[in-house]
């Protein structure tokens, strides 16, 4: 099966087709493409989708979610944790990650977000830039958090509430830093006899 490449930025729409996509593979690599898309039983070794866990999600935004499905393309690592078994079908929730963005590329972004949506609102948080957006659809309120760190961005999109899904950025900002201090680099260093 053929899986398109994913745009740059995707909106709520975007992401909704995203979360159809999902829906309808379990695990596709295509050939001379740029996507690829695991199931949660296949996480593709060390995606950044690693970590989030489904209880984590649990904990923080009070959704019941299973394993990860993973797209990743060129642009972006998406990470949509669908509804687990028995859970309201609205739990469903995806962390997109993205790198190399610009603050000109994110305000950007927004922008076009704001005049799609009818209005961005600015969060505060404790590092970078963040703001939320949301779409009405299904007789559901879903809300998306984006949040720029650096040139890195993260953004979760839930029926959550923002203040729960802010906790969950800060999480997830969390485990970079500490993935990052805990790297290491060996240097091999030899004497002429």
């Amino acid at each position: 099966m053929h899986v398109p490449s994913l745009p740059r930025r995707p909106g709520i729409v975007g992401l909704v087709g995203l979360a159809l996509l999902l829906a309808a593979c379990s695990t596709t690599t295509s050939a001379g493409s740029t996507t690829t898309t695991r199931s949660g039983s296949d996480p593709g070794g060390h995606s950044v989708c690693s970590l989030v866990t489904p209880a984590q999600i649990d904990s923080t935004l009070a959704r019941q979610v299973g394993p990860a499905t993973v797209v990743n393309s060129t642009a972006s690592t998406a990470c949509r944790f669908p509804s687990a078994s028995g859970a309201t079908p609205s739990d469903s929730v995806i962390v997109t990650f993205r790198g190399h963005v610009s603050d000109a590329t994110a305000a950007s972004e927004q922008a076009a977000l704001a005049k799609l949506h009818g209005s961005t609102s600015p969060v505060t948080v404790s590092s970078g830039q963040a703001y939320t957006y949301s779409v009405a659809t299904g007789g559901h309120t879903v809300n998306s958090l984006v949040t720029l760190v650096g040139d890195t961005q993260v953004t979760i999109t839930s029926t959550a509430p923002v203040t729960a899904m802010e906790t969950l950025s800060e999480q997830i900002f969390a485990s970079f830093a500490s993935a990052a201090s805990t790297t290491t680099t060996t240097t091999t260093t030899t004497t002429a006899p």
